[in-house]
């Protein structure tokens, strides 16, 4: 089917509004387990920390009887598994408690033969392990306890024979790196406890083992403030290896353990301020050595454990509110021991453990999935406008078409306001248009680029919002008319906008590239085939990946790249399917997933991912239903979600790629069915749903993702982050209240692995990239970052800061350009039969570089290659004709070429055995530094439609 077919097909379908699904809300499908990967080597009583740049830190653990001294690191954006590095020794029973500096304290534990009194810091930036001194005692199966004023309490524990449970605690003070003494427990010393931070700073600590080895009623509470003990209720009845949990409300729910004689299926709550326990509900199944998870609602989680030597896979929830506790979906294996900790996105992460058999090296993630509901009403209904997220977090849609024709091309605009789920009308554009784009400048401003008007198709007017002052400015026109083009922004602040029909046959070949501090328009030379209906995606070296569309008029697999740094497009990998409409979403890890689109046939269900390191399209799942016109958006958990499109007919359903797993699966369903929508992801995280043509013609908007039913209090409150713009080396500070979570700040037991320290994610809202800032010291009120690393990409972002599985609103900032990296070194080419092969050595200073591109001349052949490789191929050359070559080292502050080798003439036989060598060296060494200005952040989506 043609492209003005697709377009005429789906105006009828409009115009009949034939698939009508109602006004009704979905509901979220059934939240569940999925397996999360195996990382290397089995393990059990390990530790799972939270780390500050969004990974996870499994640490030794027991392999049967021998503890291991290896970690593993978790990305939950990518699902991936990777090494970590060797603790200092081997340890199980140890604690792992992440400090407010972004560092890990590592106390105790075994080495296989005693308990030991060594600690050590871990510290994520530079992945090392250093000595942080000496216990007054070696202990294990203790607890360590994150306090308000940011010092750790390690009390209790194994000692050596003897000392089955210590009486002593002590503090570790992260200021000056020192340990210092702090009393001793009331009674008789203790270990397998827990301990609890109250909502009065305090610690209740409470059960465990005696040093007669023998369970114990015994409480009692630390006071930070004066250094002291003092006993409190007892329990009802003695119990151990149980878990203790803060509610929001202040009370403390204990579950489970053993008495001795069995695993527990009872219940108690703590209450601080009466000093007294009261029975809770009876759980469904009796169980020691599990896990407890304060979840972001306020329920708490219990999973797995064992009774009478035996795992149980058995998961329950325990609801305050109406003081019950149900049955839910049990883990995939059975297991005790192990680790569970809540993600910054709300989900629990469940690792290792000891199964049926033996130790287990899986993992599992519980997933919530996102849900679907009404968030208000659009003054006008609309298709094909433009959404762009705005710095102070307003969406900002702009025109579109009421009928998807010319003559119905609207120049009104609205802003929504996620604080109060209200639409106003902005400014009105001085131009109607539709298939138009909409770019956020780095100076505030919305940059309205082409489109159709009832004037015709293919405009060349320009202008620009001003969000503050809610006017708008015409600008140099462009040099081509278009519509249905893509813009995408680059490093150094430009605005590149390529493809796009100008109303004939043809479609605008050249591109141009807006700079936004000069209000002026350059070409930048033409792709090597016109198109419309593609995607153009910003890669993490800066170069601009298009690909398929409408070329000649049918769907097309051909792929181009950009590169900044030359100015030149050169042919990249085709696509496996030639598709248009379809969609491109920048993951996590780099690569590019594309999804859906239509072909001469039909909608379509296929997949393919394009990785940047080799340069190749790899398949994937398949979609659940093929689609076009859709929207894909990358979500805060690293799963994109799919929604509406047109198939036969409009859609209404909604899907999610799990990148981790490359497979799709269903999502709550828009209650009406929609296509060429936009799909704004907000600061909170949840996605505004607009415009569009829906089934009934309805103009309301839509919010998908987690349910915002968080008790009150709970939620972090972030207002503002300084300086506004950070430059290279810069300190990011934010501040608001209700940065540290009221979970029980436990440091890393395997049952309680439960923190409170907050951890900020910036959110480049233009294409998705998501970066951590590791924190130099947080509080209650304050979260300062560690200085601004180079290489991080600048632009405008938005800073989430999370805790407890919550996230707060978010807050603009703005990452200045740092500079270019310096040039290649030491440039040989090494010619081939019709290829010639580039080597070079990396800059030995500067900015490190993000990727090298190679280019040929005449004929402008090429290669790029991701850092830290230098070397390779250019390929499709002519046997007997001299080429030089230009190596350019490009990192998201710009690129720097080293000057051109001299000629180099491929033959057959060159380079093999007998072929003639030829190593050319590059003349000197010399830098073009390219500062970039403000890399910005565009809310416009890669779906424009032919």
């Amino acid at each position: 089917m043609t492209t003005p077919a697709w377009a005429a097909t789906a105006q009828r379908v409009l115009r009949a509004a034939a698939l009508c699904l109602g006004l009704a809300a979905s509901a979220a499908h059934a939240a569940g387990w999925q397996d999360a990967g195996s990382f290397t080597g089995t393990r059990s009583r390990h530790t799972t920390t939270q780390l500050g740049d969004g990974r996870v830190l499994v640490a030794g653990g027991q392999a049967g009887a021998m503890p291991r001294s290896t970690t593993q690191f978790y990305d939950p954006a990518t699902g991936r598994w990777s090494a970590g590095p060797n603790l200092p020794g081997p340890l199980s029973d140890h604690t792992a408690t992440p400090l407010r500096d972004g560092t890990v304290l590592f106390a105790g534990g075994i080495n296989g033969s005693a308990s030991v009194s060594a600690t050590a810091t871990f510290d994520p930036q530079t992945n090392t392990f250093t000595d942080a001194g000496t216990m007054s005692v070696r202990r294990r199966q203790h607890t360590a306890t994150l306090l308000a004023d940011g010092r750790v309490l390690i009390a209790g524990g194994r000692g050596t024979a003897g000392q089955e449970g210590l009486r002593s605690a002590e503090l570790y003070d992260p200021a000056s790196s020192s340990w210092d003494t702090t009393g001793q427990m009331p009674g008789m010393g203790k270990r397998q406890h827990t301990a609890t931070l109250l909502r009065n700073g305090r610690v209740l600590v409470a059960g465990g083992i005696d040093n007669g080895e023998a369970p114990t009623t015994a409480a009692a509470q630390y006071d930070p403030a004066s250094g002291s003990w003092a006993s409190v209720a007892p329990l009802p009845a003695a119990r151990y290896n149980h878990t203790a949990t803060l509610l929001p409300d202040g009370r403390v729910f204990v579950a489970g353990g053993s008495d001795g004689t069995g695993a527990l299926a009872s219940t108690l709550l703590y209450d601080p301020a009466a000093n007294a326990w009261t029975p809770g509900p009876t759980l469904h199944a009796a169980r020691e050595r599990h896990t407890a998870a304060l979840l972001p609602d306020g329920r708490v989680l219990l999973a797995g454990g064992e009774a009478a030597g035996t795992p149980t896979a058995v998961v329950e929830i325990y609801n305050p509110a109406a003081g019950l506790s149900s049955v839910f979906a049990p883990l995939a294996e059975a297991r005790s021991q192990h680790g569970a900790l809540l993600l910054h996105t709300g989900e629990v992460l469940v690792t290792g453990g000891v199964g049926a058999v033996a130790s287990l090296q899986s993992a599992e993630r519980l997933r919530w999935d996102v849900s679907v509901s009404f968030n208000g009403t659009l003054p006008d209904t609309r298709v094909r406008p433009a959404a762009t997220l705005l710095p102070g977090g307003d969406v900002l849609v702009t025109g579109g078409s009421v009928d998807n024709s010319q003559g119905g091309a609207r120049d009104s605009a609205f802003r929504y306001h996620p604080a109060t789920g209200q639409w106003t009308t902005a400014a009105a554009m001085q131009q109607h248009r539709f298939r138009h784009t909409a770019t956020l400048l780095g100076d505030g401003r919305v940059l309205a680029v082409g489109g159709q008007n009832p004037a015709g198709p293919g405009i060349a007017n320009v202008e620009t919002y001003d969000s503050v002052a809610n006017t708008w400015t015409a600008v140099a026109p462009l040099q081509y008319r278009r519509s249905g083009h893509t813009a995408t922004l680059l490093a150094n602040g430009n605005v590149l906008i390529a493809g796009g029909s100008d109303g004939t046959l043809g479609s605008a070949g050249v591109a141009e590239v807006f700079s936004p501090a000069t209000n002026t328009w350059q070409p930048v030379g033409a792709l090597q085939g016109p198109r419309t209906g593609h995607t153009a995606t910003l890669l993490p070296d800066g170069r601009v990946l298009v690909a398929g569309g409408a070329v000649g008029n049918q769907p097309a697999a051909s792929v181009e790249i950009y590169h900044p740094a030359t100015g030149q497009w050169s042919a990249g990998p085709n696509l496996a399917t030639a598709r248009i409409q379809h969609t491109a979403t920048l993951l996590p890890d780099g690569r590019v997933l594309v999804a859906g689109g239509g072909n001469s046939v039909s909608a379509l269900a296929s997949a393919e991912i394009y990785d940047p390191a080799s340069n190749t399209w790899q398949a994937t799942g398949s979609l659940q239903e093929g689609r076009s016109f859709h929207s894909a958006t990358l979500l805060p958990d690293g799963r994109v979600l799919v929604t509406g499109g047109y198939q036969v007919g409009m859609l209404a359903s909604a899907e999610t790629y799990d990148p981790a797993r490359g497979v799709w699966e269903p999502a709550a369903a828009m209650p009406m069915a929609r296509w060429a929508h936009t799909a704004t992801v907000l600061a909170s995280g949840q996605m505004l749903i607009a415009g569009g043509g829906t089934s009934n013609n309805s103009n309301a908007t839509l919010l998908y993702g987690r349910s915002n039913d968080v008790p009150g209090g709970r939620r972090p409150d972030a207002t503002s982050a300084s300086p506004a713009l950070l430059a290279t080396g810069g300190t990011l500070q934010l501040d608001g209240q209700g940065f540290l979570s009221d979970g029980e700040g436990s440091g890393g037991a395997t049952s309680q692995s439960a923190t409170h320290a907050p951890l900020v994610r910036l959110h480049r809202v233009d294409d998705g990239a998501q970066f951590w800032l590791p924190a130099q010291q947080s509080g209650a009120t304050q979260f300062t970052a560690r200085p601004r690393a180079a290489g991080l990409p600048a632009g405008p972002y938005v800073a989430t800061l999370f805790t407890g599985g919550m996230a707060s609103q978010g807050v603009p900032v703005t990452l200045l350009a740092a500079g270019a990296p310096n040039a290649p070194t030491g440039v040989t080419a090494t010619p081939g039969n019709a290829q010639v092969t580039v080597a070079w050595q990396a800059p030995a200073t500067g900015t490190p570089p993000a990727s090298y591109t190679v280019t040929a001349q005449p004929g402008g052949a090429s290669c790029t290659v991701l850092a830290p490789a230098t070397s390779c191929t250019v390929t499709g050359l002519t046997n007997g004709t001299l080429y030089t070559f230009t190596v350019t080292a490009t990192n998201a502050g710009g690129s720097a070429s080293a000057p051109p080798t001299g000629g180099v003439a491929p033959a057959p036989g060159a380079g093999g055995p007998g072929g003639a060598v030829q190593s050319v060296p590059t003349l000197s060494e010399w830098g073009v530094l390219l500062l970039a200005a403000l890399m910005l952040l565009a809310g416009m989506r890669m779906r424009r439609l032919a």
